[in-house]
């Protein structure tokens, strides 16, 4: 009983020298491109430190798959602005990209010169066999807990045959999951006068 208490309890937002200490983490240990990354948030923001809820994290999950630019770098930014306003998105976006940045740099520094080695090359056709099981691995640990519920898990399904069989346009296939989600979850209460737009924590967006 105490654990559920604890597990409910607010948590207070961090601080940016925290937000930023975690975000360079990830940045510095992320591979394989936005799911692995986002994973890897998703083990921070909501497992370790309940930052975010699974919701919370859903949510900016969603807004940075329809917003144009990199998927991991709108979620973050979205959540750094629900976490600690203008100065928490801006802390979040420096944070994570200059790991990756600066890697980014010195590898391709690195290929261009020593690239047309044999040996070399080997490394990098291993690297992305590596990258492709750690991409497999991180959707199946986001996805996992979508599979709990029957409607999110058919949801899932129909969007995973929409890619794979369609090949669906990404956009469009998440503006109609979101379509067919308020169907689907709607309740009676919808319709009446509802709670606080936003959820608990949207008055965290103001917070510096």
């Amino acid at each position: 009983m105490d654990s559920s208490i604890k597990g409910n309890e607010e948590v207070a937002p961090p601080g940016l020298l925290q937000l930023a200490i975690v975000l360079l983490k990830v940045g510095a240990t992320g591979f394989g491109g936005a799911m692995p990354m986002l994973a890897l948030v998703h083990v921070e923001y909501v497992e370790k430190r309940r930052w975010v809820s699974q919701e919370e994290f859903d949510e900016a999950v969603m807004v940075g798959q329809i917003m144009p630019g990199p998927i991991a770098v709108d979620a973050i930014t979205h959540m750094g602005y629900r976490l600690r306003g203008w100065s928490g998105a801006i802390v979040s976006i420096f944070a994570f990209i200059l790991p990756s940045f600066l890697l980014m740099l010195a590898l391709t520094l690195a290929y261009i010169r020593y690239g047309g080695i044999p040996q070399v090359a080997g490394i990098f056709k291993g690297l992305g066999a590596a990258v492709t099981a750690i991409i497999a691995a991180a959707a199946w640990r986001m996805g996992k807990p979508h599979l709990k519920n029957v409607k999110t898990a058919f949801l899932m399904a129909a969007a995973l045959l929409a890619l794979l069989l369609l090949q669906a346009n990404v956009v469009l296939l998440v503006l109609l999951a979101g379509l067919a989600g308020m169907m689907l979850f709607r309740k009676p209460s919808d319709f009446q006068q509802g709670g606080k737009p936003g959820g608990p924590k949207a008055s965290k967006g103001g917070a510096n």
